[in-house]
């Protein structure tokens, strides 16, 4: 719990790529996985702390996400 507390600066937030967010991404057990933007986010992603990055420059998504739909 302590942990998140003294990760040291903040995480970039704000997209360098052009147009702004093309991709979004989060890990899960060293694996990639597409996220979608949302209004909020998902149980799964609240109950395993994702953290969602650009697919371009890795900026930090400071907004809502889920997982996207594997096909």
């Amino acid at each position: 719990m302590f942990s998140k507390w003294f990760r040291g600066p903040a995480d970039l937030t704000s997209c360098a790529c052009e147009p702004e967010w093309p991709g979004l991404v989060t890990e899960i057990e060293g694996e990639r996985i597409a996220v979608v933007p949302a209004e909020a986010s998902s149980v799964l992603v609240g109950m395993l702390g994702l953290v969602a990055r650009c697919s371009g420059c890795s900026a930090r998504y400071p907004y809502g996400f889920h997982t996207a739909a594997r096909g």
